[in-house]
């Protein structure tokens, strides 16, 4: 024979074996990115949708952000949106959404705070743009906030 051992025979056979599975793995992987990715998009999608459809009282669904990851505070119901934070909602429970809680949710969401002043109120124009933002950034639409601002 060549003088070659079954010991090295396997080697290099374990060799040529790698190196042609390696480009194969690498493709996988991304594949495997780009999976992920989808299935966040769809399951932001998805939550935005549910949300879409709640009523001024129903529960809303947490969004997760770009990442997958979901909020650790997230509003329970369209009507927090229309009562300034720390105030009584028209159901007798106290409103503990407030706009600090709304920053942090929109810096979650990958939204800048930098151009918002700290001096604004619960009730300034500035505190209600904000949860109007936060609204459309978890699916909540403006007809929502109108028919839910109607029937409270």
């Amino acid at each position: 024979m060549n003088g070659i051992t079954a010991d090295e025979l396997r080697g290099m056979m374990t060799e040529i074996i790698n190196a042609a599975l390696t480009p194969v793995i690498a493709r996988l992987d991304r594949i495997d990115r780009r999976l992920e990715q989808i299935d966040t998009r769809l399951r932001i999608m998805s939550t935005k949708h549910q949300n879409s459809l709640a009523g001024s009282d129903d529960q809303l669904v947490m969004v997760p952000n770009q990442q997958g990851e979901v909020p650790l505070e997230f509003p329970t119901s369209i009507r927090t949106f229309l009562v300034s934070g720390d105030e009584m909602l028209p159901n007798g429970q106290h409103n503990n959404w407030n706009k600090q809680k709304s920053r942090a949710l929109l810096v979650f969401y990958g939204e800048d705070p930098d151009n918002e002043s700290d001096v604004d109120d619960e009730n300034s124009s500035r505190s209600r743009a904000r949860r109007l933002r936060l609204a459309k950034k978890i699916g909540v639409s403006r007809t929502q906030l109108n028919f839910a601002q109607l029937v409270l």
